[in-house]
């Protein structure tokens, strides 16, 4: 089996570095990650310009992909030009949760969305927010969903979002399978700097609580804040099908 990794926190980040440490277990890993932290590109491409790409060693038996572009860039010159006969997509270690409306902004869910027309099965992993960072469970979680997932018959009808909390592994109480829960709510200090020419705002979040519309384990908000990791199946189509005769019929009706 032939593994391509990629994510939006850069190619030197942790969590791809615990990724793709795991992936080898699994089969023969070729990176491609972005050169720089792409967090928040989502499924956003390089238009009109020369995307630079440079080979590397990302370490001692992987061969690597340094792109000066965005997480999509990434995957999708890898299934094109960069590599061949890969087998699956997974992306990450994301540093912070993918959850609910946040998947659309995602460059780790981007990215791994970017398989879907190649016909290739695809995976995004995060974790969750946190004072540190400790990738190694969440890559064992990975390599066992990766494992499980290769072998489903539907693996290539949408992106597999894998979210793990941030908790220690003792107080895991198991994975659950979960849909669109709600609205992460980030806190921000938005008092504007003005230079005389130019306003400055920090956008950087300082703090994030969750509003369900979800009150239950269906929900991937609710699942996370009760110690739960999710998977949840991500697709390219953004048009709300069920609404679809509603508005055709006040359309015709005006």
């Amino acid at each position: 089996m032939k593994i391509l990794v990629s994510n939006d926190d850069g190619i030197y980040a942790d969590g791809i570095k615990a990724l793709v440490n795991e992936m080898k277990k699994l089969g023969e890993v070729v990176v491609s990650a972005p050169a720089t932290h792409q967090s928040g590109a989502g499924h956003s491409i390089t238009f009109n310009q020369i995307v630079k790409v440079e080979k590397i060693d990302f370490d001692s038996d992987v061969v690597g992909y340094k792109v000066f572009g965005k997480p999509k860039d990434c995957v999708e010159l890898a299934l094109s030009v960069l590599t061949s006969d890969i087998d699956l997509v997974i992306t990450g270690i994301n540093e912070g949760y993918n959850l609910a409306s946040d998947c659309s902004a995602s460059g780790t869910c981007g990215a791994a969305c970017a398989a879907l027309p190649y016909n290739i099965p695809s995976i995004a992993v995060s974790l969750g927010f946190g004072d540190h960072y400790d990738y190694s469970y969440a890559a064992k979680v990975a390599l066992e969903v990766a494992k499980w997932f290769i072998e489903q018959p539907f693996n290539k009808d949408f992106t597999l979002s894998i979210n793990v909390p941030n908790i220690d592994q003792k107080d895991i109480k198991g994975i659950t399978v979960a849909g669109f829960g709600g609205y992460p709510k980030y806190s921000q200090d938005l008092t504007g700097h003005f230079d005389g020419q130019y306003y400055y705002y920090n956008l950087r979040s300082t703090d994030v609580s969750f509003e369900y519309t979800v009150n239950n384990l269906e929900g991937d908000l609710y699942a996370i804040d009760h110690n739960y990791i999710t998977l949840t199946p991500l697709s390219l189509n953004m048009v709300k099908q069920d609404s679809l005769p509603q508005l055709k019929q006040a359309w015709t009706n005006k």
